[in-house]
């Protein structure tokens, strides 16, 4: 009953509210001081070209404070929240409530802006007035409870309805002469709309404006990116324009956070209501109370393109599960109208966080090749002056990744020590390895182009690398002065499962051999019987390979090797016991970290050494790494390094290299020799995959090809100037098909491109010799046609007896007891024919 009445009734606040009236006086002028100061500064950034200045020249929010109605909670909220709805109002014009000696003292909210037209001596300061100020709703805040320092983990704060404002505004005039513009028939609703339509995506309910508190006191960035979505898109049927003389539905869809700016768009279709795109959209998240919008628009030549409706996914329920496959999204329009539905599948990948250890310290976290970067340039020094005819600069930069442009800073006026506010940028690379960071400083000029007043491009691993040195000021190419302020931050995250996942595919350096003897004393997780054992390891969040499954058992002598490619020291293995679940997913009866570092040596030629002592290791299973232990893993480790060789794709590059010396008359810089390769020639290599991916967009005009030359050149001088050398590379051999047989073992690596299927919704396997689970599982084919674009590897054992078996399935087998009934098709055949056909091998 206590419950369900504090549910109905409001509490009053007239005990706050009393406290407000005497800390209001003392508190408000250090707000409109702070505030004050903080405008300006974006002000005098944002100012347009054909005004001189912009400035907030008073503030002021009166003597009358706020005011709580009262306050509503919600018992029955879960254990870790707190909901609460507060009723507030800002009326400094409303008088009944205040004595003869506040109504004397009182003083209203005003704001004064300054703005100045015409340029420097011929200029004209004019104050556009709003005051009156007064504001009211209903909002309810939602605070999510913690066990760690500060307990506070974030409030999420929105409205439950329309706030009522209202305001006195004078653009000109003054306070003599000043005309409330308001009275205008028609202005003030137009006015209120346009704020409601911008404060709607922000914190209108369902949409809420989150506060996180422990980044916040952790130091962290607030907008810091906790995973990424991948967003699957395959089609939509009974698209509907309600335009009857629009002609044929030309589709296109576009994403959004909370209806903010997109964040992906899709190719245009033409002439169908019943479009297939088949691609797949990375959304960078920060906070999982944000909600994905699908806009649907159709697209004219010669007109603004039609809004045909949008489909929304609420993100809070990846806290639930992080997999959403053959979603049926119900494209609404205005008036909640049925205009489609969208098809689609959504995966959410959190960052990879490293474990916290037992002494409290956290481990690095795991290595991948893809990740989330925030590039950050924070400012510049002493920037050359002499390109301006005043000498003082109008300096922005430009962010690049790859050539390609991904953000531009606000503008500052005339400075030569700029420091930059949106100076930070987060984007998904698929490719770390071969990631390029770019910026470019340029000149703001009133009229013609903007001139480039320094450059810089660096690799983003060497740049990951100078920040673990210290290093964050950088000198810039192409003026006589002038120096940078560069930072970067890499969160990794396991992409899987996603068509075009495996763009990024890293060489390994190695394998790890993972014999896994037995286990003994495991949990018992379930109520009738006895936990259903098995071991899986992952590499980067990733399951890499996996033993068979011992039923009804807590004492399991697997005596399986496994075999998992590493491909840095840098990395972790996680070696986790499973219980396995015929329905839902499987349990962890606990796991083991083990790190590639105590296994991976490079002799003093940078060549990787084998270390195969196989020493026996007893290991307690702690749940997620730590608690007590409950239960031992037998198992030995070793590492065996891959003999680098020159891929066909390398010698592909040599080929056109040296046509183009034969074309041009130059001596090609690229030199694959049966034992070495140039460090120049590797460089180049290194950039083929990245000139690959750019080489659309540089056709499309959206990489301008001048300044990337540019940029290429000024980082070969500055390494030179830096005396910043590429580090040797251990000589590369060539193999031809007949050597293939001197070597038995190694990694097979394959890439599956397309496929034309019988039916949809199916997935390709690649298993090796009698393994029980496939090597690699593609993503799954939604359509008969399909590009896959992802690259794999499978552990070849003995290259003379081993064979390879391509099959589609229509399920995946998890329990691998070789039931062949979900098998739609295989192929299969010895390898070594296959080989030396394809002479991909490591």
């Amino acid at each position: 009953m206590v419950k369900a009445k504090l549910e109905e009734d409001v509490e009053s606040l007239e005990w706050m509210n009393s406290f407000l009236v005497k800390f209001w006086p003392i508190y408000a002028p250090v707000i409109c001081q702070t505030v004050i100061s903080s405008v300006d500064q974006v002000l005098s950034t944002s100012t347009p070209a054909f005004l001189d200045s912009l400035r907030l020249k008073f503030f002021t929010l009166g003597t009358k404070p706020p005011r709580l109605e009262h306050v509503k909670t919600y018992p029955r909220a879960n254990d870790e929240e707190v909901v609460m709805d507060w009723k507030f109002s800002f009326t400094p014009n409303d008088t009944t409530d205040m004595t003869a000696r506040q109504l004397k003292n009182k003083i209203n909210p005003k704001v004064v802006l300054e703005v100045r037209i015409g340029k420097g001596m011929v200029s004209k300061g004019l104050d556009v007035i709003v005051e009156d100020m007064a504001f009211s709703g209903l909002m309810r805040v939602k605070i999510k409870l913690q066990i760690m320092f500060p307990h506070i983990d974030k409030v999420d704060m929105c409205f439950l309805g329309r706030p009522d404002i209202d305001y006195v505004c004078k653009p000109l005039g003054g306070d003599v002469l000043g005309f409330d513009i308001n009275f205008i028939p028609g202005l003030e609703s137009f006015i209120k709309e346009q704020i409601h339509a911008n404060l709607g995506p922000i914190m209108y309910q369902p949409n809420v404006f989150p506060i996180e508190i422990a980044k916040m006191l952790a130091g962290s960035p607030v907008d810091q990116a906790i995973g990424v979505v991948a967003l699957t898109i395959y089609g939509a049927q009974g698209l509907k324009n309600p335009d009857n003389f629009a002609g044929s539905t030309d589709p296109y869809i576009v994403a959004s956070l909370n209806g903010r700016s997109p964040v992906g768009k899709t190719k245009t279709v033409k002439e169908t209501s019943n479009p297939r795109f088949n691609e797949t959209i990375y959304v960078i998240v920060t906070s999982l109370t944000d909600t994905l919008q699908l806009q649907v628009f159709d697209y004219n030549e010669f007109r603004k393109d039609k809004d045909l409706g949008t489909a929304s996914f609420a993100l809070e329920q990846c806290q639930e599960a992080t997999d959403y496959e053959n979603l049926q999204l119900e494209v609404v329009a205005s008036g909640n109208k049925h205009r489609g539905v969208i098809q689609a599948d959504l995966r959410f990948f959190p960052v990879l966080e490293g474990l916290k250890l037992e002494n409290g310290q956290m481990q690095p976290p795991p290595e991948s090749n893809t990740g989330i970067a925030r590039f950050t340039v924070e400012q510049a020094k002493d920037l050359d002056g002499s390109k301006s005819m005043v000498g003082q600069l109008n300096p922005y930069a430009v962010l690049l990744l790859n050539g390609k442009e991904i953000h531009q800073t606000d503008k500052r006026k005339r400075t030569n020590q700029p420091i930059w506010t949106d100076n930070a940028k987060e984007f998904l690379v698929t490719d770390r390895k071969n990631a390029r960071l770019g910026v470019v400083l340029k000149d703001e000029r009133d009229i013609g182009t903007h001139p480039i007043i320094g450059t810089y491009q660096i690799k983003l691993d060497d740049m990951m690398t100078m920040m673990e040195q210290g290093k964050e000021w950088f000198n810039l190419a192409g003026v006589s002065t002038g120096r940078v302020k560069l930072m970067v931050n890499w969160r990794p995250v396991g992409l899987r499962d996603v068509f075009g996942a495996g763009e990024g595919y890293m060489k390994p350096v190695g394998v790890m051999r993972l014999h896994f003897q037995n286990a003994r004393d495991l949990r018992n997780v379930e109520t009738m019987g006895k936990s259903d054992p098995y071991v899986r390891v992952l590499l980067s969040g990733i399951e890499k390979g996996r033993t068979v499954t011992f039923q009804n058992n807590l004492n399991p002598d697997w005596d399986e090797v496994v075999y998992v490619p590493v491909h840095t020291a840098r990395e972790r293995l996680t070696l986790e016991v499973m219980d396995y679940q015929n329905i839902g997913k499987d349990r962890s009866l606990g796991l083991v970290e083990l790190a590639a570092a105590d296994y991976i040596r490079q002799g003093d030629n940078g060549e990787y050494l084998v270390k195969d002592e196989k020493q026996q290791h007893k290991a307690p299973l702690r749940m997620l790494g730590k608690g007590t232990p409950k239960g031992v893993l037998t198992f030995t480790a070793s590492f065996y390094p891959t003999i680098p060789v020159i891929d066909p794709e390398e010698e592909e590059a040599e080929k056109r290299d040296l046509e183009e010396a034969t074309r041009t008359g130059h001596a090609h810089t690229r030199t694959l020799s049966k034992g070495s390769i140039t460090t120049g020639g590797r460089q180049s290599l290194e950039r083929d995959a990245v000139d690959k991916v750019n080489e659309k967009e540089k056709e499309a005009g959206k990489i301008d090809t001048s300044l990337a030359a540019q940029l290429d050149q000024a980082e070969k001088e500055q390494k030179q100037g830096n005396g910043m050398a590429e580090p040797e590379e251990v000589p590369r051999i060539r193999l031809t098909p007949d050597e293939l047989t001197h070597y038995e073992s190694g990694l097979l690596v394959f890439r599956l491109i397309s496929a034309e299927l019988s039916r949809p919704n199916l997935t390709l396997e690649v298993l090796m010799d009698d393994m029980a689970f496939p090597s690699y599982t593609s993503s799954k084919a939604r359509s008969r046609k399909c590009d896959f674009g992802e690259t794999g590897d499978a552990m070849v054992r003995e290259l003379d007896f081993s064979r390879i078996t391509v099959r589609l399935v229509e399920k995946v087998d998890k329990k691998g007891d070789g039931d062949d009934k979900d098998i739609i098709a295989k192929l299969s055949g010895d390898l070594l024919p296959v080989l030396q056909r394809c002479l991909v091998w490591f």
